[in-house]
């Protein structure tokens, strides 16, 4: 309670006579609602009898007991959680391990982040993300399965307007170490508002401009969901 708070002297007798039916002070603060320090001197020199000292032990017992319960039926879960989270991780290590062809497995990571993710132009193709080791990742892909030229790629940034224009843009040029920035887009609708996630450096779009690297990952991509499926989603001819 804030310093100097009233309290009546019908509220003190009740907390008197809670007490002195054996009610703890824990009990008497959740009834009544003054902290359990200004209780104590309310009920000074009021005596308890064995019976009722010895229900207010037991009940103690009992509150840390379920405590030390839900304590140890967390970390069981917890527990499990982890082993189920573990036992997935070595079925994907597994698999991982059986790729004899780093390279087709590149193609086709490559070929599934494209149709995700794309976004194209008449002479360029666009890969955007937030987040920065998927943007690493694409440009790994690019980088070391395509006869890539630097000189080809730009990047665009969307940003919030909350946040340092020239540090975002050399956070993304350190990521991607492309140094020709096209744009930084300032989001209007965050005028006047924080980012509520820590960390946040917008959005790194990276431009590519060269088709045909487009249209052999458009047609992996779709090759891929015509031998799933049966048909796929092939985009327009470009």
């Amino acid at each position: 309670m804030p310093r100097g708070t009233y309290y009546s002297e019908e509220l003190r007798e009740e907390a008197r006579r809670l007490r002195r039916e054996g009610f703890s002070l824990t009990e008497i603060s959740v009834k009544l609602g003054p902290p359990r320090n200004t209780l104590l001197g309310w009920v000074q020199g009021i005596k308890l009898t064995m019976e009722q000292q010895a229900r207010i032990a037991e009940k103690r017992r009992d509150v840390g007991f379920a405590k030390g319960a839900r304590n140890i039926a967390a970390e069981k879960n917890k527990a499990a959680r982890l082993a189920r989270i573990e036992a997935e991780r070595q079925k994907a290590e597994a698999l991982l391990a059986t790729l004899e062809q780093q390279h087709h497995a590149n193609h086709i990571a490559a070929a599934m982040l494209y149709l995700g993710e794309e976004s194209k132009g008449k002479d360029t193709f666009r890969f955007a993300n937030s987040n920065e080791n998927i943007i690493r990742y694409w440009l790994y892909l690019l980088r070391t399965s395509f006869g890539i030229d630097e000189a080809k790629f730009r990047i665009t940034i969307f940003t919030r307007a909350d946040q340092d224009l020239d540090e975002i843009s050399q956070y993304w040029v350190s990521v991607t170490r492309i140094q020709r920035c096209l744009r930084v887009y300032v989001d209007a609708r965050t005028e006047g508002k924080s980012s509520t996630y820590a960390g946040y450096k917008g959005v790194c779009a990276i431009d590519y401009y060269d088709v045909a690297i487009r249209r052999y990952l458009d047609a992996l991509a779709q090759g891929l969901i015509t031998q799933a499926l049966g048909t796929g989603t092939r985009s327009d001819e470009s």
